[in-house]
């Protein structure tokens, strides 16, 4: 599940700000406010509406630059069109944004992140329209997942009815992955994959455990996703009571507020994210937290 606080600023984002004001405040507060609609907007019109202003904006005046609008919008403007816009357009920006990359203009994360985008997609794309070698097993995934998603919506959440959905799932999931180890791209499809892992998330330790190195072993040989491989492995570690390397698992502190996991190496966690095609940690935590139903405050106290 992407567990997905409102924004403050965009701005407030990013421990990798610069401490160069930027010049362009008007064109700054704009990029902030696309993002910001791009990432936690439910309105399909509104999220094509801010892309075809980041289009305008490109088409003016090419990637906005550190020394113009700042580190966090720079960042979120590569973000936001490596995301969302359509893959001739991407191809345009992508050149435009190594140029940029070498006279120094843009954030390192962002062209990392950006690089690693377009080469992840490449490599799942071919499966997208190919017909899986394990079709029945790609529609039990899709039917368990549905069950899974179902409970864990933000509206009505209620916890009994999560675990007892996690309860139900658990029995076919096991059994499936004795059966077939870690479902790969060639066996099941791209998006049934990467469902197969977010129901891992939800369920034992000791199943985490098990599917971990397998997931290693597909990810290398390209057949799974590495951002899922950050996921699970997070999650692991934290089953274990270590600390988390990517910054993908959030949990309820004291206080009962949804918040970022002990992570090692913190300084360096967005290099690891965006080598993997994942946002920085600060957008990615404030997006879960958005989206997350209530799982901190116990059913009691939410009456």
């Amino acid at each position: 599940m992407l567990l997905l606080s409102a924004f403050a600023s965009i701005a407030a984002c990013t421990t990798h700000e610069t401490t160069t004001p930027a010049k362009d405040i008007a064109l700054t507060e704009r990029i902030q406010g696309l993002l910001e609609t791009f990432l936690t907007s439910d309105d399909d019109v509104q999220k094509a509406s801010a892309l075809s202003d980041a289009r305008d904006i490109f088409a003016r005046g090419g990637i906005p630059n550190l020394a113009r609008v700042g580190d966090a919008a720079a960042y979120g403007f590569v973000l936001m069109n490596m995301l969302g816009q359509p893959p001739a357009f991407q191809a345009q920006f992508l050149g435009n944004m190594r140029d940029a990359a070498t006279r120094h203009e843009l954030p390192e994360d962002a062209i990392t992140f950006a690089e690693a985008h377009t080469r992840h997609p490449a490599m799942q794309e071919r499966y997208r329209t190919q017909t899986p070698s394990h079709p029945a097993l790609r529609d039990q995934i899709s039917r368990l997942l549905r069950d899974d998603q179902a409970v864990r919506q933000k509206e009505g959440f209620d916890l009994k009815k999560m675990l007892t959905a996690d309860r139900r799932i658990a029995g076919p999931l096991k059994a499936n992955f004795d059966h077939y180890g870690v479902p790969t791209y060639d066996m099941v499809g791209v998006q049934a994959a990467q469902d197969f892992l977010v129901m891992v998330q939800h369920q034992s330790p000791e199943l985490r455990r098990a599917v971990l190195p397998q997931l290693k072993a597909k990810v290398d040989a390209g057949q799974a996703d590495p951002a899922g491989y950050a996921m699970v492995y997070d999650r692991t570690q934290r089953d274990l009571g270590k600390n988390q390397l990517y910054g993908e698992q959030l949990e309820c502190a004291t206080g009962q507020a949804l918040s970022l996991a002990p992570i090692d190496d913190e300084a360096n966690v967005n290099r690891r994210r965006a080598e993997l095609g994942l946002m920085r940690v600060e957008l990615y935590n404030r997006i879960v937290r958005l989206r997350s139903p209530d799982m901190c405050t116990p059913p009691a106290s939410r009456e």
